[in-house]
């Protein structure tokens, strides 16, 4: 996490999905505001605590304590 800067916001998950997919503005917009929506309920349903972009411009989610002893139950 040491290269984390800052968490994903909805403008910049919009301009992921335009570069990205050669969305127009309004589409990369209303595509944005659903992912934006999902993640929020994934962090409400205790799976993530947030999501970011990595170093190399990935949208990275970061996993719940408890997902993460569910994935990894011997540590």
């Amino acid at each position: 996490m040491a290269d984390v800067s800052q968490s994903a916001s909805l403008a910049s998950i919009a301009a992921y999905l335009k570069l990205t997919y050669q969305y127009d503005q309004q589409t990369a917009l209303v595509e944005a505001k659903e992912v934006m929506n999902n993640l929020v309920r994934m962090r409400q349903k205790g799976f993530i605590t947030g999501w970011y972009f990595d170093e190399h411009g990935h949208l990275e989610l970061l996993p719940s304590d408890t997902v993460m002893q569910q994935i990894n139950p011997n540590k």
